[in-house]
């Protein structure tokens, strides 16, 4: 485990309902932080400790390593890794430019190892429900994506590493937002062609409030918002097709058709986890589901995004 920070813990009570995993070293600048791992989750009590990933890696000689450090760290590690010959899972996002995100799949490639970004959306029924209903047609082509993301992030971290770019490469658009760009792409397998966008950072040094408009390739439109100064936690994800609406709100997806039929899905059977997926994908079991190339498409729209919003909203194209 490359980093013992919160969300890393979290990860560690996934991995202990994965009977073939075996957490075996922990890595962490900060003593705290280990001994926080150690205490939440026992599982981890005989771990072998580090401060230095490279260390780890020639002493315990891991099969896998899984990232969860400050956004501008994970190429290097996750390079080191590749080297190492260990299978590779990346805390969202994956990396923090479109050039690193190339360098991370050659490396991949070239080291014959499993590469994975931690997208958990792709093993949540509700979102797998509706890649089905696209991916077979039965939806029509995708027309129309709107993504709405409000949170507290301005406030909630303050005072941390996300709000320093040398370490975060990016605000909330590259940090929680992340997840709804990825999502969205993943679920409709649009890819972007140009982007217009907006950001505010609020007297800080990264992006806090974002605001895209989205042509995609084939024609199918999009707006995605990111908003880091809100009030408290909401989401709305619509993806609108030929024949099928999709809407996600609080976290419960409804489903219309061209008879005004209004479907509520409850109880959709299927989902996972990207630690199960990760440890289940190295043994053979089954193909990674979330690859680095997820990582690369999120990126790719950032960076556009980024890029437009330094030209006051100019339109961008999104490169490969």
């Amino acid at each position: 485990m490359v980093g013992c920070g919160g969300f890393q813990r979290y990860r560690v009570g996934n991995l202990q309902e994965v009977k073939e995993a075996e957490i075996v070293a922990l890595v962490d600048t900060s003593d705290e932080q280990i001994a926080l791992m150690k205490e939440q989750r026992p599982v981890t009590a005989n771990a072998a400790v580090f401060h230095d990933h490279n260390e780890m890696l020639e002493q315990v000689k891991p099969d896998a390593i899984m990232i969860a450090t400050p956004h501008t760290q994970h190429v290097t590690q996750i390079l080191d890794g590749l080297k190492a010959g260990v299978h590779v899972c990346c805390e969202k996002p994956l990396v923090t430019s479109v050039a690193h995100a190339h360098e991370v799949i050659k490396a991949r490639d070239e080291a014959g190892k499993i590469g994975m970004v931690s997208y958990q959306r792709h093993f949540q029924a509700e979102f797998r429900y509706m890649r089905e209903k696209i991916k077979s047609g039965e939806a029509g082509a995708v027309q129309y994506i709107q993504v709405l993301q409000s949170q507290e992030w301005l406030r909630a971290c303050a005072g941390t590493w996300r709000h320093i770019a040398a370490l975060s490469g990016g605000g909330q658009l590259n940090d929680s937002g992340s997840h709804v760009i990825d999502i969205v792409l993943w679920v409709t397998s649009l890819s972007p062609k140009s982007v217009s966008a907006y950001t505010d950072n609020k007297g800080t040094e990264v992006d806090i409030n974002s605001s895209l408009s989205i042509m995609f390739h084939g024609g199918a439109m999009g707006s995605i918002a990111i908003v880091g100064d809100g009030m408290s936690w909401h989401e709305d994800v619509t993806i609108v097709c030929e024949n099928m609406a999709f809407f996600i709100r609080d976290g419960k997806l409804t489903i219309t058709d061209r008879d005004r039929n209004r479907i509520k899905a409850e109880h959709l059977s299927g989902g996972s986890t990207p630690d199960r997926n990760f440890i289940h994908s190295i043994l053979g079991k089954v193909e990674c589901e979330s690859p680095f190339e997820c990582g690369l498409e999120v990126i790719r729209l950032t960076e556009a995004a980024w890029q437009s919003s330094a030209l006051n909203g100019s339109a961008v194209v999104v490169t490969s």
